[in-house]
């Protein structure tokens, strides 16, 4: 199960390097289409144009910033020994579904890739397998932590 951790992570790091690459290369397109618009005499559509382009290599420049927390977080979790309890790091098989206690992204493959500070992940901390906990009226029962 070792391994199924170590594959979850590399598939996890995986797309997030391929976001940061895409929202990096559309951040250039972005500021190649602004740069390139020539002040015309409709001057407000000129304008209005260089906002809407800098509004979204705001928004694909947090992209890239936030895929970089979550690269760098991810590293850091990387190398985390097992533990008995349910911790930062974590894979957490339960009689539901497979969480990896790492960054808050979702699903992926047959897991879901959630943070420490989640509801869920709330829940889970400190928890050993067989322990229970509720989530929206569900009971959720640990099965194993690698």
């Amino acid at each position: 199960m070792k391994s199924k951790k170590s594959e979850i992570h590399a598939n996890l790091r995986s797309i997030l390097e391929k976001t940061l690459e895409e929202a990096r290369r559309e951040y250039v397109l972005a500021k190649e289409s602004r740069d390139s618009d020539t002040k015309s005499s409709a001057g407000d559509k000129f304008e209005t144009g260089r906002e809407m382009m800098q509004r979204e290599m705001d928004k694909l420049s947090a992209l890239v910033d936030n895929t970089l927390y979550s690269l760098n977080k991810l590293d850091r979790l990387a190398n985390l020994p097992s533990s008995s309890v349910v911790a930062e790091g974590s894979l957490v098989e339960t009689d539901q579904e497979t969480y990896y206690i790492s960054i808050g992204y979702g699903k992926t493959d047959a897991i879901y890739a959630i943070s420490i500070e989640s509801p869920l992940g709330v829940e889970l901390k400190g928890k050993r397998e067989g322990d229970r906990v509720e989530m929206r009226g569900r009971i959720i029962t640990i099965k194993s932590i690698i």
